[in-house]
């Protein structure tokens, strides 16, 4: 790893991390003859996610060029970045994470009192997303609490850890769909570093636990998609549904996209109605069609295939090219920022190119 540093007045710059003992052995920065910059190699460090700070006179400072950071657990941040990131194919690709977020759900304990933790792990999820350069974002059980305004809207959150972490605009749109748990608004959510428009609401069942689908188009890397995120209910209820978010969709607007990806937990196996209907209309189960096949849901460890990405070409246009597709977010593998567990359900990035 490489560390560049400006600076016209300092005498003398340190880099002080988790690979050098912190203040045990931190390493000079030496500086380039006629020039205010101070530069540094070290050795080849292990994958995973690795802490630091600039030493710079005696002054523990953050690294002002690096928007990425993480808990120092003082009180204070660490800037970071990631050796051995996962390879997600060519970064000209759209890249495009589906996660249900099971948001408000994780207690934790400090110091005997119980707290709630999503609000790091939303955090550790946007870390993700910056580091390997995802673009858009399709989330389910995306909550916020009824009254309590330590609990916000959690797509919102999400949105301001990434225009953090990325230094750049993100926009987001929010649904709810229906009152879980007696006091979160629950709903779904798309984030993406383009524009969205067109923004649509499907209502898939009413009810006390109703159920939609949120569609919308995005311009990502002068390519515009339609994208949709989606959370249906187990067996024929979901079929019926995922019947009715099929012909929305086949009621809207042609327009100029070159595809139509829709994501999200279908509380179902591959050979039951909700994954089948989308197939039979013509959609791609991603999964199935590169052979990455996992299990993406389960309370201690994964052990049910439920969440999807169904990819489908727009009439005239080319299909994608799929430049990788993953499972993250799940607890296992190398810690590269997308390996956490954050939620009852993994997460899945597919990377997609067109000609």
């Amino acid at each position: 790893m490489t560390f560049a540093y400006r600076d016209e007045h300092a005498s003398h710059v340190l880099v002080a991390g988790d690979f050098t003992g912190w203040g045990r052995d931190p390493i000079p920065l030496v500086k380039r003859e006629g020039a205010d910059l101070w530069v540094m190699t070290t050795r080849p460090l292990p994958p995973g996610v690795h802490a630091y700070k600039l030493v710079v006179d005696g002054r523990w400072i953050a690294d002002p060029e690096n928007p990425l950071d993480v808990d120092d657990g003082l009180g204070g941040r660490n800037a970071a970045f990631v050796v051995g990131a996962r390879d997600l194919g060519d970064p000209a690709a759209i890249r495009v994470l589906s996660l249900n977020l099971h948001t408000y759900q994780e207690r934790g304990t400090r110091e005997g009192v119980v707290v709630n933790d999503s609000i790091p792990k939303l955090e550790r999820v946007a870390f993700g997303v910056a580091v390997h350069g995802l673009d858009v974002l399709l989330l389910q059980e995306v909550g916020e609490h009824v009254s309590n305004p330590a609990e916000p809207n959690a797509g919102r959150l999400l949105q301001q850890f990434l225009e953090r972490f990325t230094r750049r605009r993100w926009e987001h749109v929010w649904r709810e769909a229906h009152i879980g748990f007696d006091v979160y608004r629950e709903g779904l959510s798309i984030l993406s570093s383009g524009p969205i428009e067109d923004v649509t609401v499907l209502q898939l069942s009413e009810g006390g636990l109703a159920r939609i689908a949120l569609v919308a188009r995005t311009t990502i890397k002068e390519t515009k998609m339609r994208v949709g995120t989606t959370h249906v209910a187990w067996g024929a209820e979901g079929g019926a549904q995922v019947e009715r978010l099929l012909a929305g969709l086949a009621r809207l607007p042609s327009g100029d996209h070159v595809a139509t990806l829709v994501a999200g937990d279908l509380n179902a196996s591959p050979e039951e109605p909700p994954v089948a209907h989308f197939v039979e209309r013509g959609y791609a189960d991603v999964g199935m069609a590169t052979r990455a096949v996992w299990p993406t849901f389960g309370e201690k460890r994964l052990t049910s295939r439920i969440d999807y990405q169904m990819l489908r070409a727009s009439a005239g246009r080319r299909a994608a090219k799929v430049e990788a597709f993953a499972r993250v977010f799940d607890g296992e593998g190398p810690e590269d920022g997308l390996h956490p567990r954050v939620s009852d359900h993994a997460g899945i990035v597919g990377a997609y190119r067109w000609a």
